[in-house]
């Protein structure tokens, strides 16, 4: 059987424009009947950004959906986000999102409480603690930012489920799974406990370079995509911006469970071909072998070159860096730290290397970009 993936073309965060545009992908590819049920739409809020950085999902995307779901019937549409150091409403509100989200009559919700849910076909992870908003919904929708990312290479609908888990959990995730193909695990596992029956992804500016999915450049793509099959939208999303999905790991590992699709031939898209859709000009990030994939082939002397050879290591600009402490309250092992002047004031960032998890947390969080990524 097909899984359908709906797009349309948009050039621009017109709100009428969006609106026809989401009406429309709702049209060719329709969501589960809403009528008389809670939605939960979980947009992108990385950090508290203005929508031309494209850092998050554009407000105007997410009203167009509170709006369109509000009109086929559904009797409260809640709208949340727990970015992982700023508080949620706050985020909101710095986005423009809460405005969007109360105009067209949705409801904005905090993600501070948790409820456990449990994911018994899991393989690594069995039990999340979700914003307590999940389980008030019967349909659970992910409007996602189409981004570059440091640690997965893409990140999409699937990944934006991540922002389930409440604040700074998301850091301890890291923590507990520090390398690509665990932390991959982990999010299908997620995907599996979230069960979303519905996916919109925002490409009509994305992200790409190495600064995603933080701060990289914003980049016109020009389209919106939407699907009930949250992998075959990220499969063909990763496909438009030059990926092979099979290299992210996260979608490959998604794809090998079976459970959304068998493979990319059950794929068919609707609305606009491929070529119409497809960014030549997106700069991908594209995984390299680490120390962590060589595993136990090396002796711990080789390991540890190989680790400056292959891996990334955050460097901090003293001069760039205002001392705002978000970095060292999102690191996963706790090994950031700021250095202090004689005089007891603040001087700068200083890194215990050796324990250091290349998760990029870090960077991803910066305000400034005052934390880059480089071998050595």
């Amino acid at each position: 059987m097909k899984k359908t993936v709906a797009i349309q073309k948009c050039n621009s965060y017109n709100v009428e424009s969006v609106y026809n545009a989401v009406k429309k992908l709702i049209e060719l590819s329709p969501p589960p009947n809403v009528s008389g049920k809670t939605v939960l739409i979980k947009p992108n809020i990385l950090s508290p950004k203005k929508p031309e950085a494209a850092v998050c999902t554009h407000p105007v995307v997410v009203g167009a959906v509170v709006k369109c779901f509000i009109e086929l019937g559904a009797t409260k549409v809640i709208v949340g986000e727990s970015p992982a150091t700023a508080a949620s409403t706050f985020a909101a509100k710095t986005t423009g999102m809460y405005e969007q989200v109360i105009q067209n009559g949705g409801i904005w919700a905090d993600f501070s409480k948790e409820v456990n849910i449990s994911a018994p076909q899991a393989k690594l992870a069995h039990n999340f603690a979700f914003a307590e908003p999940f389980a008030q919904a019967d349909i659970i929708v992910s409007v996602a930012k189409l981004k570059s990312h440091q640690l997965m290479a893409y990140t999409g609908a699937m990944k934006n489920l991540f922002g389930l888990v409440v604040g700074l959990k998301k850091a301890q995730m890291h923590y507990r799974f520090p390398n690509k193909k665990d932390f991959a695990t982990y999010l299908t596992d997620l995907n599996i406990a979230a069960k979303a029956q519905y996916a919109i992804m925002d490409a009509i500016v994305g992200m790409d370079g190495p600064g995603g999915p933080g701060n990289g450049n914003p980049i016109s793509m020009n389209f919106l995509a939407a699907s009930t099959n949250i992998l075959a939208l990220d499969w063909i999303c990763a496909r438009a911006a030059g990926y092979n999905p099979t290299e992210v790991p996260n979608l490959n590992d998604a794809m090998e469970r079976k459970i959304w699709l068998n493979s990319e031939d059950e794929i068919q898209l609707v609305g606009c071909n491929f070529e119409e859709i497809k960014c030549s000009t997106f700069k991908a990030v594209h995984l390299k072998a680490t120390a962590h994939s060589l595993g136990k082939m090396l002796p711990p002397f080789v390991d540890s070159l190989a680790r400056l050879i292959f891996e990334r290591n955050p460097h901090f600009d003293k001069k760039r860096c205002i001392k705002c402490g978000k970095c060292i309250e999102i690191c996963p092992p706790k090994i950031l730290s700021f250095a202090v002047n004689k005089n007891g004031s603040k001087s700068h960032i200083q890194i215990q290397r050796s324990q250091c998890l290349r998760c990029y947390c870090c960077h991803e969080i910066c305000p400034v970009e005052a934390i880059t990524l480089g071998r050595f």
